[in-house]
Order: C-alpha cells, then sequence, then structure tokens
C-alpha cells in the first residue's frame, strides 16, 4: 500500500503524554475544518493531530495520485513518525474512508474510530446507488468544477460560518485533485470486501439533514449490523457536521469514548482520560 507522495503537513497541540486523537478532513476541506473540536480534546489531556490530505490545504502536492489506501498508509506513516503506538482515528466523509482502511489494514494501532458522514468499508452498498456512485466519478470530469464548487458548500452545510469555512478551503484544492479524491472513494466502497471486519469500536456520526449519497440509511444499518459500531445523529447539521453544530460533536465523541467498551487511555500508568 504506497503512500500518495510526500510526507503530509501535520499541526499537533495538547498533552504529548496524552492519547493522541488523529482527524482526518474530507475533500474540498483542510486541518482547519476540525479547529472547533481540537480545544475539547486538548482540554480534556488528549494529545491532538491534525493534517492535510495529498492536495489539499499545505499538502499540496500528491492529488493527482490519491487513492484511499495510499491516503491510508500516509496516517499510519505520519504515526510512526510522530512516535504514536495507538491512535484515535477521527475522520469526516472522505477522511473516513481513510481512517477505516487504516484501521482495517492495522487493527492494533487504534484505539477507536469516530466517522462522520461516511458509509462503511466492510458493508457493501446496495446494487443501484452503488451504480449511481460509479457514474458519478466520470460525470464529475465532465461537469463545470466552478458549479461543483458553488453547490458543494451550499448542499453539505447548514450554517453560514461552516459554508464559508468550506469555501476557503476548497480554493487550495485543484480540480484534478477534486476529481481523484471523489474517484478515489468511489474505488474503495467499489472494492469492498465483505469478508473483512472493523474489529475496533467504532462511533458512525451523521448531520441531522445530511441528504449526501446513502448515508442517511446506510450509518444506523452499519451499527444495527455490527456490534462494535455504534450511530448518533448530531441535531441540527448538515455533511460537515463537526461544523455546522462543533458542540453537538463535541459531545457526541468523548461521550462515545467514555463508555467502557471504547475507553481509551493515555500513557501514563493507571490513568484514564475522561472528558
Amino acid at each position: 500500500m504506497p503512500s500518495s507522495g510526500p510526507t503530509p503537513q501535520t499541526w499537533t497541540r495538547g498533552n504529548e503524554n496524552g492519547a493522541a486523537v488523529v482527524f482526518t478532513h474530507g475533500t474540498m476541506d483542510a486541518h482547519e475544518t476540525f479547529d472547533p473540536l481540537v480545544p475539547f480534546f486538548v482540554d480534556a489531556g488528549y494529545r491532538t493531530v491534525t493534517w492535510d490530505l495529498p492536495g489539499h490545504g499545505a499538502s499540496s502536492s500528491g492529488g493527482l495520485d490519491f487513492s484511499v489506501p495510499g491516503a491510508a498508509a500516509d496516517l499510519l506513516a505520519l504515526l510512526d513518525g510522530l512516535g504514536v503506538e495507538r491512535a484515535v482515528l477521527v475522520g469526516h466523509s472522505l477522511g473516513g474512508y481513510v481512517s477505516q482502511k487504516a484501521a482495517i489494514r492495522a487493527p492494533g494501532r487504534v484505539l477507536a474510530l469516530a466517522l462522520i458522514g461516511a458509509t462503511s468499508l466492510t458493508l457493501k452498498p446496495p446494487v443501484l446507488p452503488m451504480a449511481v456512485m460509479r457514474l458519478s466519478a466520470p460525470l464529475l470530469r465532465l461537469v463545470p468544477k466552478r458549479l461543483v464548487r458553488r453547490r458543494v458548500p451550499v448542499h453539505s452545510t447548514c450554517s453560514s460560518g461552516a459554508r464559508d469555512h468550506l469555501r476557503q478551503a476548497g480554493r487550495h484544492v485543484s480540480d484534478g485533485t477534486l476529481v481523484h479524491a471523489w474517484g478515489a472513494v468511489v474505488d474503495a466502497v467499489r472494492h469492498i470486501d465483505p469478508r473483512r471486519r472493523l474489529r475496533v469500536p467504532t462511533l458512525v456520526c451523521r448531520g441531522e439533514h445530511d441528504t449526501t449519497g446513502i448515508i442517511a440509511t446506510a450509518a444506523p444499518d452499519w451499527a444495527r449490523l455490527h456490534r462494535l459500531v455504534r450511530y448518533h445523529v448530531i441535531p441540527g447539521a448538515g455533511h460537515l457536521a463537526h461544523r455546522d453544530n462543533p458542540a453537538g460533536t463535541a459531545r457526541a465523541l468523548p461521550a462515545f469514548l467514555r463508555d467502557p467498551r471504547a475507553v481509551v487511555q493515555t500513557r501514563r500508568p493507571a490513568h484514564t482520560v475522561v472528558l
């Protein structure tokens, strides 16, 4: 599983001895998308890590070779570079698929998963939605990208602040990266191997008003079928739920990590981080 390119840009905050929480953003976005969430984790004693996927934000190169397995390799290499043995992985949309792929590849490196606006990489979607998804990749090449850049922030958000953030972040993503990143998601979903399982505690969050793809139906089905997966709806939010409702997202994630089945301990002996 080769990486997507040069070493990505990373930003760390918080207690260097705390359990690491690594945040991975979605398409047309950047690491700043998680700025509203990071302080909650820092205040609780976690070590937070945000980074820019290839072709996004400050990691300007690598977008035209983007793949979900490659980005997952980047994520695992990032942990190595920071000296982190195991981490909580938080991923939004595209970042949710990258985080899942890393957890499938190296489950021993992952304490828990928290996914926002993503579907499963272990359950095949129904035939019709999959057919539509496969068609969307070549169609995206034909659609004027200025139209995509206008529509995505409107479709993905419920608040002006979230909308403005996504418009600003999207300016640093080339048209080629946009096309390749979406194609990478389609490719990852097309090649789901149902024999694989996520063997770590997983929280799947969806914005109440998120109408993207089949998330609204697929996410609760995933939780119903797998005992390690939980489902949570973030009220008043769209696809960019952590920006539309940061407080609601910040409550959901720590509550999940506090649960005995998903408890996350720091490296310090006999000390559990509780939010």
